[in-house]
């Protein structure tokens, strides 16, 4: 008796191009193997390829006969069938591609051939069945099998999804509601920055007209003030973090990929995101080794524009003790460079956001397992049974 099981439902199986022998047509080795499948079957492999045949013809045209199971020593299964509009009945040899050639005798060349396509095919992933055909020889009533060629063939387990297997996974808490709420806060203030910034730096609205608000620009510079003082909180909220927060995927550890593995995956996960290689990554819960990286580095681009924001901040307010401490710098590249390496923080800014969007997407779409949600949930769920870098 054949039955489905659970598992079956989360088993994808691919087909390869058929490879056929001794100038069989591909169409023909395909519906020999279909053919050759146990009667009510439910086994992947063998619905895969009932599917594929019956494109190819109407395997109701055909009736089985007899099915012999594959055993330990040949592993092949022989079954014998009959062509309901002819009445003629032929027998289908499927399994071990040696245990088939074996079976049909092939010469040494056959053999040759068929192994080395077969490497070629096992390459890829594929693993191969071998398919022969038999009839019954007249008069002494002896087989006589004729091989085919093989069917390569690629199964793989899908993974299932939490809601299908909850006991595949356990909920990790990533991240504190201080560094969501910070996160979000951030994105906020460099977008009025970066809008506020723009308006200011390109002159657009001084020469607004007679009715205008002469201090406009002042309001704007308001904001733009008040937005990057709030950003400069944060960032001293975040650094007490990189010390003090109460899961280690959100300290200074976390930030850099120091250690010799780290590096390692540095370039793993590099060629996957760049080159669009989609192998299997090593899996981290928190930030990978290229994210660490990323990150650090737009935490460093928003110290420089603090650091410039504060020299040009300084030009206005030179009574200040704070920010004469920082004028040093306009007088010693001049206020202008300041003032354009300001201004092009902002559109690394503005490159980096849609970077990220795209990194997040991608890193939760091939590994399904909540890094997008996290940021507003605060954890994850990961699969157990897979090694975490930094579990």
């Amino acid at each position: 008796m054949n039955t489905t099981t659970k598992e079956d439902k989360y088993i994808h199986v691919s087909l390869g191009t058929p490879i056929a022998f001794g100038g069989e047509k591909d169409r023909d080795l395909l519906v020999a193997a279909a053919l050759a499948a146990r009667a009510g079957t439910r086994d992947p492999v063998d619905m895969e390829l009932l599917s594929a045949a019956s494109h190819q013809e109407d395997l109701r045209h055909y009736q089985q006969l007899a099915y012999s199971s594959p055993d330990p020593q040949f592993k092949r299964s022989i079954t014998r069938i009959r062509h309901l509009d002819t009445g003629q009945e032929e027998m289908i040899a499927r399994g071990d591609l040696e245990s088939v050639l074996y079976l049909c005798r092939a010469d040494e060349s056959t053999r040759y051939h068929a192994s080395m396509e077969a490497d070629l095919r096992e390459v890829d992933g594929f693993r191969v069945i071998g398919v022969a055909h038999g009839f019954v020889s007249q008069p002494d009533g002896g087989e006589k099998w004729k091989f085919l060629g093989f069917i390569p063939v690629k199964a793989t387990r899908l993974k299932r999804n939490r809601k299908e297997a909850p006991n595949d996974f356990c909920y990790v808490v990533v991240w504190d509601w201080q560094l969501r709420f910070l996160h979000w806060a951030a994105f906020l203030a460099i977008l009025t920055l970066s809008l506020t910034g723009w308006l200011i730096g390109s002159a657009r609205l001084v020469y607004a007209g007679p009715n205008a608000d002469p201090y406009f620009i002042g309001y704007l510079r308001l904001v733009h003030f008040t937005a990057g003082w709030l950003l400069v909180s944060m960032g001293i909220l975040r650094i007490a973090g990189l010390f003090m927060s109460s899961t280690k995927y959100q300290r200074w550890r976390a930030l850099f990929p120091i250690s010799l593995n780290d590096l390692k995956n540095l370039v793993r996960v590099g060629r996957n995101y760049l080159l669009c290689i989609f192998e299997q990554g090593p899996h981290y819960i928190g930030h990978n080794p290229l994210q660490q990286v990323a990150y650090t580095g737009i935490y460093l681009i928003s110290m420089l524009a603090i650091l410039t924001g504060f020299c040009l901040y300084a030009a206005y307010d030179t009574s200040n003790w704070l920010f004469r401490s920082f004028f040093w710098l306009n007088g010693l590249i001049g206020i202008q460079y300041v003032r354009l390496i300001h201004f092009f923080m902002m559109y690394v800014f503005l490159a980096f956001i849609p970077i990220h969007v795209y990194l997040a997407i991608r890193a939760d779409t091939i590994e399904r397992e909540g890094a997008i949600s996290s940021i507003f949930s605060g954890g994850r769920w990961c699969r157990k049974g897979i090694k975490f870098e930094d579990g």
